[in-house]
């Protein structure tokens, strides 16, 4: 599969759809430390197997931040998906399935 990416730039983050990133700073053992955060979304993932090809299913996919340390920035991943919304996890991970 062809993937030709052009005009990559990275810009600072203001606003975050799917992270959000803290400054934690805290004392252990009487040490000051500092920790860089970043939370996410829950999300579910489906290993998918294919019993007539007797083999896993995986997506293929483009991953920008995979794309700064990768000439190509393409992942073979799990079926998976964001939890956004009030369904149960194995409804999700249905509708996670059928959109791959």
């Amino acid at each position: 599969m062809k993937n030709k990416i052009e005009d990559f730039k990275l810009q600072p983050l203001v606003d975050a759809k799917f992270i959000h990133t803290s400054f934690a700073t805290y004392t252990q053992n009487g040490q000051k430390k500092t920790w860089e955060i970043v939370e996410a979304h829950d999300s579910v993932a489906i290993l998918i197997y294919h019993r007539d090809k007797n083999a896993f299913v995986l997506v293929k996919q483009f991953r920008p931040a995979v794309y700064l340390n990768n000439d190509n920035g393409m992942t073979v991943e799990l079926c998976a998906g964001i939890v956004d919304k009030p369904l149960s996890l194995a409804k999700i991970a249905q509708e996670e399935i059928e959109e791959e």
